[in-house]
């Protein structure tokens, strides 16, 4: 949160490779934009790889556009990366994440992403359905943010249970809140959410009070151990499972 500027990669350069044992870099509004990658960004790709520390990066809130997104792609260490935030780099409204290139990056045998947030990006269920492309052969991801992307509905939803389905396996924490995730449920789409997600965050002017409940009533009936929290007309709606 400072006012850094495109013109820091050269200094960021200099400064990460004085920094060997560095594991945690978080550039969040610091005024970023794909200049901040178009101009010295091979000295900086090889100044973030070089240490082979770096696990945690964070980006978010920097008017990257999808040209940036392309960049930060190409620049960061992707193989040995654990967290990954890039929140709020959209533009506009019609300037998309290149969500095509970030599937085909994390879907390499030696991705390591564990944490990928990718909130109020402007996300539509299309562009959730080709995010949910990569689950299955990104094994290690336990986390996904994709809140704040009110385009976003029970459609999105569907198509990453789908993947997960497809990978047999859960997703520790997925996180829809700000997104318009609604009823009416069916079955299949409710025994599929209590079975392969363990934390879901829903907070949503679309979810009544009947989703809700019925939401509720399915989730204590697959995970009798798990939490359920409801807060009425603000719709806030998170349920943990207990390990």
């Amino acid at each position: 949160m400072n006012p850094l500027g495109d013109g820091v990669s050269e200094s960021l350069s200099c400064l990460l490779s004085c920094c060997p044992l560095l594991a945690k870099l978080s550039l969040q509004a610091c005024g970023l934009t794909a200049r901040f990658l178009q101009q010295h960004r091979l000295l900086l790709a090889s100044a973030l790889t070089g240490t082979g520390h770096l696990k945690s990066v964070c980006l978010s809130h920097n008017a990257l556009g999808s040209t940036g997104f392309e960049l930060v792609l190409k620049t960061l260490p992707l193989h040995s990366l654990t967290h990954l935030d890039l929140s709020a780099v959209s533009k506009g409204p019609a300037d998309f994440p290149a969500l095509e290139l970030l599937t085909k990056a994390v879907s390499q045998e030696d991705c390591s992403l564990t944490h990928l947030s990718l909130a109020a990006n402007g996300l539509t269920d299309s562009s959730v359905a080709t995010l949910a492309r990569f689950l299955p052969s990104c094994p290690s991801l336990v986390s996904l943010n994709l809140s704040g992307n009110p385009s976003v509905t029970s459609a999105g939803l569907h198509s990453i249970l789908n993947s997960l389905r497809e990978a047999s396996r859960p997703l520790t924490l997925l996180n829809l809140q700000g997104c318009q995730v609604s009823g009416p449920w069916d079955s299949a789409g409710l025994d599929g959410l209590t079975e392969l997600v363990n934390d879901l965050r829903l907070c949503s002017q679309g979810l009544n009070k009947l989703d809700r409940q019925v939401l509720k009533q399915s989730w204590d009936n697959a995970r009798s151990r798990g939490h359920f929290i409801d807060r009425n007309t603000k719709c806030l709606l998170s349920a943990a499972a207990s390990s």
